[in-house]
């Protein structure tokens, strides 16, 4: 008998030494850091932003530690103009709460064509994140419906030169970290491109081609909601590889077939829509409303899409350049002045206009 108590205590010992890992589940798979990505959170009041938590807490179960930081393309709200101070406090406190090691000074939030230029947006450039290395271009400096803004054209070549000179130097460095950039507007093909939405994508598109063949780059993106403008690239989630082949827009040219096909030398692939989606119905299309993840390992750039019904998509990347890395870097956020007073005064404001709205709707 005492054997046998022996022999049960010593599996229930073994059995709790395992559950930490047991524990990590999806998510142990030996990543180095790993990087949320999120955009679009385009609903009344503060529906999008409960969903966002929903989905990091589906992620937290599955055993996502501690993100390094996170990256949002841009569009706070569904309602009006200025919701961006509220709505990226609401995204830093749901993060801390899931998460109380993290830094919300590493969220790192770009303006869309939805937002106010003046609410104080990570200003478009080159950031040293520490374990990756990050560039940002908000859409006044990409901005969407570009054949009706006078100088757009000039505008844009110059971001892509900064571009490039920033990815040269990294080059000629010899830094091996995984580059990511983000903006709202994608920089393939689609029906916006009739009414010149991005017109001028190729300049960006061409200087990250060329650098994706040294480096290891992800390209980022909100803006589109799927519609019908992506069903051929996968709808609302959606991931092109290295090696795929990618629609780009032929620059000042908007008709339906002014592109070229293009073959990706990176990886493309949007932030993950929160508020809504309206995807046609296709084979390749789906409107999940998706949370998303980049995970760094030493061999593999992996890209990671939660639902609400948890996990829904994984894909990976083979690295060009092998490496690990240290948290660090920084980059320029809201004053604690918008954080606080501000954030208070549209928050009562907009839920004030939400409880209206579900009055009228009774």
């Amino acid at each position: 008998m005492k054997k046998l108590l022996s022999i049960v205590l010593c599996a229930l010992l073994l059995a709790g030494l395992c559950l930490p890992g047991m524990a990590a589940g999806r998510f142990d798979d030996g990543a180095y850091a790993s990087v949320l990505t999120g955009s679009d959170f385009q609903a009344y009041g503060t529906e999008a932003y409960e969903r966002f938590g929903k989905l990091l807490t589906l992620m937290k179960n599955d055993g996502l530690e501690t993100p390094d930081s996170m990256l949002v393309g841009g569009d706070y709200t569904k309602l009006l103009f200025d919701y961006a101070v509220p709505g990226i406090s609401q995204i830093r406190d749901q993060l801390v709460s899931a998460y109380p090691d993290a830094d919300p000074e590493r969220v790192v939030c770009i303006q869309g064509n939805h937002d106010n230029p003046a609410s104080g947006f990570t200003k478009t450039g080159f950031y040293d994140m520490g374990v990756y290395t990050l560039y940002v271009i908000n859409e006044d400096d990409f901005p969407w419906l570009q054949g009706l803004r006078p100088g757009v054209e000039l505008h844009v070549k110059k971001v892509a030169a900064d571009i490039e000179k920033r990815l040269n130097a990294l080059i000629a460095a010899g830094d091996t970290r995984p580059v990511l950039v983000m903006t709202h507007l994608p920089l393939h093909h689609t029906s916006r491109v009739l009414y010149s939405d991005n017109m001028y994508a190729s300049y960006i598109f061409s200087v990250l081609n060329a650098a994706g063949r040294t480096l290891d780059i992800v390209f980022l993106f909100g803006h589109q909601h799927s519609g019908d403008y992506d069903d051929y690239i996968g709808g609302a989630v959606n991931f092109l590889a290295p090696g795929d082949t990618i629609r780009v827009p032929a620059a000042g040219l908007p008709g339906e077939s002014a592109y070229t096909e293009e073959t990706l030398t990176f990886t493309y692939t949007n932030c993950g829509y929160i508020g809504y989606s309206n995807n046609t119905v296709s084979d390749t299309s789906t409107n999940a409303l998706t949370l998303g993840v980049i995970r760094f390992t030493d061999d593999e750039i992996k890209v990671i899409k939660y639902a609400e019904n948890g996990f829904f998509r994984e894909n990976s990347v083979a690295r060009k350049n092998r490496v690990g890395g240290a948290s660090g870097g920084g980059v320029t956020m809201f004053s604690a002045r918008l954080w606080t007073l501000e954030n208070k005064i549209f928050t009562w404001f907009f839920n004030l206009i939400a409880k209206l709205k579900a009055l009228m709707a009774f």
